[in-house]
């Protein structure tokens, strides 16, 4: 696999994951890439910065979502616990709070949501090396 962004450039963005990290979120995020422009990107030279903007922003969703960028831990039954993140309400004089609680189909449909909108908001208006949208979701003739 090519790669849309390097650790250097994710770095230039304001990028603070480790290399090894950044690597696996990389990964990640370039199969997504691919799977939504049907791979049209994979032989485009030069990387542009549309696409390398989306990489940075997916990268920083995987981290956050795996509870590995520092903002949230991860419980020993794989839950991502973030300070404040899910009350509900809260009271202190009766010491009560409340809890959002989402379905596990939830948090699948919120992650998918937030990795679309992150895809269709950064390359809507990028073309491959023949000047067709990347995210266009039919076939151009002779693919």
């Amino acid at each position: 696999m090519g790669m849309y962004l390097t650790y250097e450039q994710y770095q230039s963005l304001g990028g603070t994951l480790s290399e090894a990290v950044f690597s696996d979120c990389e990964m990640e995020a370039e199969a997504l890439v691919n799977w939504y422009t049907f791979n049209r990107l994979k032989n485009v030279t030069p990387i542009s910065e549309d696409v390398q903007k989306c990489m940075y922003m997916l990268i920083k969703y995987i981290a956050l979502q795996s509870g590995i960028d520092g903002s949230g831990t991860v419980g020993s039954d794989g839950t991502i616990s973030t300070t404040g993140a899910g009350i509900a309400s809260e009271s202190n004089d009766g010491v009560s709070r409340s809890y959002n609680v989402l379905s596990a189909q939830e948090l699948m449909d919120n992650a998918k949501a937030k990795i679309d909108s992150i895809i269709k908001m950064a390359l809507s208006s990028v073309v491959d090396s023949l000047g067709r949208k990347v995210l266009y979701r039919g076939l151009y003739k002779g693919e």
